[in-house]
């Protein structure tokens, strides 16, 4: 019984401690990374304290125009989720926006990149000038996610939906 003692402080001491990435468990999901920009055409990086602006739609709704980029995940048919909300209350401002989007690939293959998402934002007048949160999940079709949010404020930009040539 002896002899099994020493052993058994050995193994206890090799075993996989909380922070080691062999004992993470079942419960533990790879992540990618997701980026929040805004733009119709092209990405331009959201920081802390920016102004979207929005647009007036086709539709007669108005929206922010959100892009985003994704790294180290498959862009093939992934999950998009996108939100506005206060930042205080966590209240929504925007319409539900939950789609299952594919990402164009750079040509680099360092990140892939999906452009001018269309959040409405039913009532602006009621979010214009408030501390808002644009929050971004994205999860791609192995399961990988990643999350985003920065706090943001909206305000009346002067892009209009173009008239129709005829």
């Amino acid at each position: 019984m002896r002899a099994l003692l020493p052993i058994a402080i050995l193994l206890a001491a090799c075993s996989a401690g909380p922070d080691d990435p062999l004992d993470a468990g079942p419960d533990a999901r790879a992540t990618g990374t997701l980026h929040l920009g805004e733009g119709e055409l092209a990405f331009r990086a959201i920081e802390d304290g920016d102004t979207l602006l929005l647009a007036r739609g086709c539709q007669g709704s108005q929206h922010v125009f959100v892009t985003l980029r994704s790294e180290d995940m498959d862009p093939r048919g992934m999950v998009v989720e996108l939100e506005l909300v206060r930042e205080g209350s966590g209240e929504s401002v925007s319409g539900e926006f939950r789609l299952r989007l594919s990402f164009t690939p750079d040509a680099s293959g360092a990140f892939a990149q999906l452009t001018g998402l269309t959040l409405q934002v039913a009532e602006p007048d009621g979010a214009i000038g408030d501390d808002l949160v644009l929050r971004g999940r994205i999860e791609d079709r192995t399961g990988i996610e990643a999350h985003a949010e920065r706090r943001v404020r909206i305000e009346w930009g002067t892009q209009v939906c173009s008239e129709p040539s005829g």
